[in-house]
């Protein structure tokens, strides 16, 4: 009798095929939308601390200390530029009940004191035939003048006390004031910083009637609208509870010259800092994302998201307005000299922050971690930030972050490289870099969907030439300025779904590295660290991995 064996299962890799495989760097940059099953190659689940650009990934820069020991160390959560039509700018800062001039750095000088409230709101008002003035009111205090010279207390009459002032916005040569917890709006005769608001071409715009959800007045702003009859600007209000009331016209004096143009719901907005100004548009901070207003007015509150700037990181974009939506510190501010849009995150106020960022001209994002910053401000063409600690910050400077390293990490699309029900092995990878010199970094891979985020000790950057007043003369080759790297490295991953994980730690050798001695207010933070170096160079094109395809199980 024949004797029956039994019967053994296959092994998966009994017809071993090895295959080398590209793998894009995530251009398209930060995805919380899409499932991480059925993700675009160029898109990243997870992307901490790189810049996507239009044909690489590179390591974002650092900040350097500005001013420090503002208000007995105490969050600053208002910096404020006057930017006049011509001259010198300057910076403010508020912090502990004081305002600081902050324009040089290292030698703020407190300007004025005894304020209840650090959360101010201003503009830059241009008089014409007259002066440029920084206008800030915070909702406790008096408002405050600042001309260029010196600080003064405009006289507000015909109102409500001019203490309650808690927002303010310029439009159509006019300044506009909201009260607390008020349905209607104030404002100056043309061209005026002191007056009456309710004579003499001053007045109030009574919106009460016009919110049929209730809440209150949040915020003003302007929108440059082309209706086909040319631009016109303008004036949107928007209340606690969302209802967006938007008027065309150049006088609310006379209705002649002052038109209701509607009023839409959308979602609630996040902050009282809630407008910002994008080209001609109005970006707008609210519980379903960052929207803009051109192209969601006419959709119904559930719709809105589909349009929001933060549509390809929606799901992380609802998750922190629901968590943190009620802390301080939501701001959305545009970077020109780096073509970057910066939305603040507090992930508690005054205590941590992190930041969703935008790269304007692919429209692709990125997080940032380790800036925990209140409040930004754009000076001299530079971004500021106002730390929780009375520190402001010069950001997107230098290779480091103060003394500490820049951690990055990213995480690729999972690839089914062509074969969603074969086992893969990965042995080898292939970062193809751009760097100002040789690191190694730390590489791994997640498999079917996992995420386990390998730990990367601290690096430097070797330089690639020889280092001027320390390597000998004509005895060592000159530094050759960025070059590529693409050094293989060995991996071990096994499963039908595979991503490339990467994370560096870098801090530049030299000067400010290692432990930080003097960084108290006694010996500046300002004279350690990496004051005046350049950003690290440190760019992802693409991977190359050795991939082992098995059999389908």
């Amino acid at each position: 009798m024949r004797k029956l064996q039994a019967s053994r299962p296959k092994a998966p890799y009994a017809q071993q095929e090895t295959q080398p495989m590209p793998i894009p760097a995530p251009t398209g940059g930060w995805n919380a939308i899409d499932p991480v099953a059925n993700m675009d190659p160029k898109y990243a689940p997870i992307l901490i601390n790189w810049v996507p650009r239009t044909s690489w990934i590179e390591l974002r820069a650092g900040y350097n200390a500005w001013v420090q020991g503002l208000g007995a160390n105490s969050p600053v959560e208002t910096l404020m530029a006057y930017k006049p039509t011509s001259g010198t700018q300057f910076l403010f800062a508020a912090c502990g009940g004081n305002i600081y001039n902050a324009s040089n750095q290292a030698a703020p000088v407190q300007v004025l004191s005894g304020f209840a409230n650090n959360r101010w709101q201003y503009i830059n008002f241009d008089v014409p035939g007259g002066s440029d003035y920084l206008y800030i009111v915070n909702g406790s205090d008096n408002p405050q003048l600042w001309d260029g010279t010196v600080w003064t207390s405009p006289t507000i009459t015909g109102g409500p006390a001019q203490t309650t002032f808690f927002n303010i916005h310029a439009h159509q040569n006019r300044i506009w004031f909201i009260p607390n917890n008020s349905t209607a709006v104030y404002y100056l005769p043309t061209s005026s910083i002191t007056g009456s608001v309710s004579s003499g071409g001053g007045g109030k715009l009574d919106l009460g009637s016009l919110m049929t959800e209730g809440g209150f007045v949040v915020a003003m702003g302007t929108w440059t609208y082309n209706g086909g009859t040319g631009p016109q600007n303008l004036a949107v209000f928007i209340t606690s509870r969302g209802q967006t009331i938007i008027y065309a016209g150049t006088d609310p004096t006379a209705s002649s010259t002052w038109t209701l143009v509607g009023v839409f719901n959308l979602p609630p907005p996040l902050g009282i800092r809630c407008f910002t100004q994008i080209g001609s548009d109005l970006g707008i901070i609210t519980q379903q994302g960052v929207l803009p207003l051109s192209q969601t007015i006419q959709l119904d509150t559930g719709a809105v998201r589909a349009n929001a700037i933060t549509g390809r990181i929606q799901n992380a974009m609802l998750q922190a307005a629901t968590s943190y939506g009620s802390n301080f510190g939501w701001q959305l501010i545009s970077y020109p000299a780096q073509g970057l849009l910066f939305l603040n995150v507090p992930q508690q106020t005054n205590t941590s922050q992190v930041q969703f960022v935008q790269n304007f001209l692919n429209g692709a994002w990125t997080q940032f971690q380790g800036w925990n910053a209140n409040c930004f401000e754009i000076f001299n063409d530079q971004l500021f930030f106002g730390g929780n600690n009375g520190v402001v910050s010069n950001a997107y400077q230098g290779p480091a972050d103060l003394v500490s390293p820049i951690v990055a990490d990213m995480q690729c699309a999972f690839n089914y490289f062509g074969a969603p029900g074969r086992i893969k092995r990965m042995t080898m990878i292939q970062p193809m870099l751009v760097t100002g010199g040789t690191i190694v970094p730390t590489i791994g891979v997640d498999v079917d969907f996992g995420s386990v985020s390998p730990t990367a000790a601290v690096s430097s950057f070797v330089a690639t030439g020889g280092i001027y007043d320390t390597s000998l003369y004509d005895a060592s080759f000159y530094a050759q300025g960025p070059l590529p790297q693409s050094t293989w490295q060995s991996v071990q991953a096994e499963g039908h779904a595979l991503a490339v994980r990467m994370k560096v730690n870098v801090l530049p050798s030299g000067s400010g590295a290692g432990s930080v001695f003097d960084t108290g207010t006694f010996d500046s933070i300002l004279f350690d660290g990496f004051q005046g170096q350049q950003p690290s160079i440190l760019q992802i094109n693409a991977f190359n991995a050795v991939i082992e395809l098995g059999n389908y199980i």
